[in-house]
């Protein structure tokens, strides 16, 4: 492909042409549930090839989880024999989205603009779009034949930030919350990127030429030690019956989530954070009226009004306030976020760097807070010393496994975790 006027570097391409010779992808949903039924059940002409598995867990990341929602939605969960076959799954940093799973020429892999991602219904209760008057709900075929399937969704602030997760817990509009149903968990881990963090501090996602880079560190939180509880809880909530922790996320109700351009009046006075100007809110996109949007004949599709996208709010210091918070964030030696812009060298710096989030450290004294006019506490204000420091995020750490949203084993990892932020932001020549 060339075009006349050259590329833009930063800016997102589509091209739309009539094609022929798809390939089949929807048999995934099929194969999933027929290999899980068969490690658990065995077949008729070949048994299982490990014995005595009674349940079975799903995990999704990303892609995956995208597509887990989507086999969720379309109810694949029930065997030729009529059995359960997953028995609980874990869709992490999936948002509010599905995917194209079961399109012709469905591009699965993808969740930019223009494509079958951010598509009503998005959450787990029956609600209808005020807009297009559509009712549904993305367990709609689960709840309607009973299903004991027990999901959780964890979500960062990066798909906060990409305004598609809160439609998860709140209507169409964004103007209120909404209750989950029985069988199902909503988490946010607080402060954190789409991935685990990246470590040592950098710019640079990968740390390898040519990756792309942001306009702030990009962040470092480790959300790991938050997604093993959820495992643990998991397998406790099928196999004992014991609840899991109730969801955690921010709510309107709250004052805990709020329209993206209300964060403008803390980060304008933090210097050098750069809070995006725009966010890429979800809109109503009609690719296919006949047949509700499963096999789309209009592209590019009909643009609607947008989706009620909603964002965690913050304090002072930048950090969000609702959700799970991780040790690390709840005693800070920095802002953390779920977003950050492009760097002019990568084009586009008005833009989101898609899945990233930032940090943006504290000064270390008072003296370089009130020469870069920052307002907010440096850490030496804060703390008396690194003991002092590490004490507090052991206490924050063990108020997490009260609530069970970590385990007892990851409190060290946390302090782990915060002792290396410490060492790095503390030292003058980091």
């Amino acid at each position: 492909m060339c075009s006349e006027k050259g590329f833009e570097k930063g800016r997102l391409y589509q091209a739309v042409y009539t094609a022929v010779g798809a390939p089949v992808i929807g048999l995934s949903f099929a194969a999933l549930r027929d290999c899980v039924s068969w490690i658990k059940n065995g077949s008729p002409h070949l048994g299982s090839p490990v014995e005595g598995i009674d349940t079975a867990y799903a995990y999704g990341r990303s892609q995956t989880g995208r597509f887990l929602r989507t086999f969720a939605y379309n109810d694949f969960n029930l065997d030729e024999a009529g059995r359960e076959t997953l028995d609980g799954f874990i869709a992490n940093v999936a948002g509010g989205m599905r995917g194209e799973f079961n399109q012709r020429f469905g591009q699965n892999s993808k969740d930019r603009n223009n494509m079958m991602h951010q598509l009503f219904p998005f959450a787990s209760i029956e609600q209808t779009d005020p807009e297009t008057e559509d009712t549904g709900s993305l367990h709609g075929r689960l709840d309607g034949r009973g299903s004991n399937l027990k999901i959780m969704y964890t979500n960062t602030s990066a798909e906060y930030h990409r305004v598609d997760a809160s439609l998860l817990h709140t209507d169409p509009d964004g103007r209120r919350d909404i209750h989950q149903g029985s069988n199902t968990r909503v988490y946010h881990f607080a402060g954190t990127e789409h991935g685990i963090g990246v470590w040592p501090p950098t710019d640079n996602g990968f740390i390898v030429e040519g990756a792309e880079r942001s306009q702030n560190i990009r962040s470092i939180i480790d959300y790991t030690p938050l997604l093993r509880a959820c495992l643990i809880n998991m397998d406790a909530w099928v196999t004992e019956g014991k609840e899991p922790p109730a969801s955690e996320h921010p709510r309107i109700e709250e004052g805990t989530l709020v329209h993206p351009s209300s964060l403008q009046a803390v980060f304008s006075k933090i210097p050098g954070s750069n809070y995006p100007e725009r966010h890429a809110t979800p809109r109503r996109r009609e690719f296919s009226p006949s047949d509700g949007n499963e096999h789309p004949n209009i592209l590019p599709p009909e643009i609607g009004k947008e989706f009620g996208g909603l964002v965690p709010a913050v304090n002072s210091d930048g950090n969000e306030i609702g959700g799970i918070i991780a040790p690390e964030i709840a005693v800070p030696v920095a802002a953390h976020t779920g977003w950050t812009l492009r760097h002019p060298d990568v084009g586009g710096d008005k833009q989101l760097l898609v899945f990233a989030g930032g940090t943006i450290p504290f000064p270390t004294t008072q003296s370089q807070r009130l020469s870069a006019g920052d307002p907010r506490p440096s850490i030496e204000e804060r703390y008396s010393s690194r003991d002092d420091y590490l004490d507090q995020v052991k206490e924050a750490a063990e108020e997490l496994v009260e609530s069970r949203y970590l385990l007892p084993e990851d409190v060290e990892v946390s302090v782990s975790l915060a002792s290396r932020m410490w060492d790095w932001f503390t030292d003058s020549d980091s």
